[in-house]
């Protein structure tokens, strides 16, 4: 989580305003703010180390049921929702036979894989300044039990009828689920606390259950959380130059041409690529605009191409519509690079859903290339030349 990250983005703009205001002094050239600083997901591995307390359901007072416990696991975030994590827990468990009364203890240590759900990202979007992330997981894995000689030895002195009774070792297949929370110290480092049930057969604590043929193993547990990458990225905020504008000094009166040409004379082609809905990969559909756009760079070396991106305003908010254009900008580049054009050559934009350039709401799922090609600038003189 980066703390800190709105006063600093406070203090660039507050520097941005100074240097805009001393390039008006200088006659330097003004910038306008394009697209504001946009943070993106990037997914990556992390360790969980954890400590704690385990409870088995049993007849006995709560704190005779009572054992120590370790967990360790690593994890993978796929996305901002949903992640996978492998490890191991366990140490011993403990039970007690309540007539005669016979305490008695075995080890275990039990391998899962679970599927882990970010419930903040999930109901509250993802938030870079939030130091805290719930969570929740669902998983399966298989318990390996062994040293039950206290259980053999109980049964042989006091003649109990364990029903389930078991030695040497056993393997026990387990459903588990829990939630927890990780509290951000810093963008690598979390304070974690875990709570989670186990379910396994009747077998685990040698007694034959009395309303059902399952066993119950909770944990509490608290620990540390590692990433072992970096769990976002900043795209900078993007600039255009505005130029300042030049007084012109006409002495008579001339007659303006008649205009047979578009605004911008150095508009040499534009191309309107369409995405489908919340998402940014380019369909099939729209290769051809984007070759067209392509062909004309690659036969007109002095030319380039400025990339927009939009989102349309009715659906998604604010920030998910940011990220949305800055990724169908980035996936229009990409395609032109992979043909050819170097990146000097593209200058990408993004507008989010701040700027709606079509009255159909779906047609602003789109990123619109422009190529500039200065080149036009003396063919378009000689036309109007020609046409006095």
């Amino acid at each position: 989580m980066k703390r800190g990250f709105c006063k600093n983005t406070l203090l660039a703009l507050l520097l941005l305003s100074s240097v805009n205001i001393y390039s008006q002094q200088t006659g330097r050239p003004l910038r306008e703010l394009v697209a504001p600083a946009v943070d993106f997901f990037v997914p990556h591995w992390y360790i969980n180390l954890q400590v704690g307390g385990a409870y088995d359901i049993g007849e006995a007072k709560f704190t005779h049921l009572l054992s120590p416990a370790l967990q360790a696991t690593v994890g993978y975030e796929f996305n901002e929702y949903i992640g996978a994590r492998a490890g191991v827990s366990g140490l011993w468990a403990r039970n007690e036979y309540a007539y005669p009364e016979a305490k008695y203890k075995w080890n275990f240590i039990q391998p899962a894989v679970d599927v882990r759900a970010n419930l903040s990202n999930i109901f509250m979007g993802r938030d870079i300044e939030r130091v805290y992330d719930l969570y929740a997981f669902l998983g399966a894995g298989v318990a390996l039990s062994w040293n039950n000689d206290d259980a053999e030895e109980a049964d042989q002195r006091f003649g109990i009828d364990f029903q389930k009774l078991w030695s040497g070792h056993r393997w026990n297949p387990v459903v588990r689920g829990g939630i927890g929370a990780d509290f951000w110290l810093n963008d690598d480092v979390a304070i974690n606390v875990e709570g989670n049930a186990n379910m396994l057969p009747d077998h685990f604590n040698s007694k034959l259950g009395k309303n059902d043929n399952r066993d119950w193993h909770f944990n509490l547990l608290v620990g540390v959380r590692l990433n072992l990458g970096p769990s976002y990225g900043i795209i900078e905020p993007q600039y255009r130059e505005i130029p300042q504008p030049v007084p012109v000094v006409v002495e008579t009166p001339v007659e303006e041409p008649k205009k047979v040409l578009q605004d911008d004379d150095m508009v040499a082609l534009t191309e309107y690529v369409q995405f489908e809905l919340n998402k940014s990969i380019i369909r099939s559909s729209e290769y051809q605009k984007i070759l067209r756009v392509a062909q004309y760079l690659n036969t007109h070396p002095e030319a380039h191409v400025e990339l927009t991106g939009f989102a349309d305003k009715l659906t998604g908010n604010a920030t998910i519509n940011q990220r949305l254009s800055v990724e169908r900008a980035q996936a229009v580049a990409e395609f032109l690079s992979d043909r050819g054009i170097s990146s000097s050559r593209i200058s990408r934009y993004a507008k989010g859903d701040r700027v709606q350039p079509f009255q159909v709401n779906e047609d602003n799922r789109v990123t619109i290339c422009i190529v500039i090609d200065e080149g036009l600038t003396k063919e378009v003189q000689e036309l109007r030349e020609s046409i006095k």
